[in-house]
């Protein structure tokens, strides 16, 4: 939930296009997607920083890791450092080497460009 509802939403393209409409450069635009990220990771790096994995809690993928995958991609989109993530991290090289987390890739979609 930490993800789903509290970083994603203030972070998603209608809310960038909104802060765009109010004039604020670009610069700052991007800003706060990167900020809405760092703080939603570092939460998220908090919660999981214990459990054993190797996906956020346990040894299969949860409602978590489903959040946990596409949102580490928008903080890279925004340049987030990760290196302040190792147990997110972690979390998601597990989902990738399972083929539902490979084949809904982004550049795996028909549409991608």
């Amino acid at each position: 939930m930490a993800l789903a509802c509290d970083t994603h939403p203030v972070q998603n393209l209608k809310v960038l296009a909104r802060l765009r409409e109010f004039g604020l450069p670009e610069e700052q635009v991007t800003g706060w997607a990167a900020w809405a990220n760092r703080d939603g990771l570092s939460a998220c790096e908090t919660l999981i920083a214990d459990e054993p994995g190797p996906f956020c809690f346990g040894a299969t993928p949860t409602m978590a890791d489903l959040c946990l995958v596409p949102q580490l991609a928008n903080a890279r989109r925004f340049g987030v450092d990760l290196n302040a993530f190792p147990r997110l991290l972690k979390a998601e090289a597990a989902a990738k080497t399972n083929k539902a987390f490979a084949d809904a890739a982004p550049d795996r979609q028909p549409d991608a460009e």
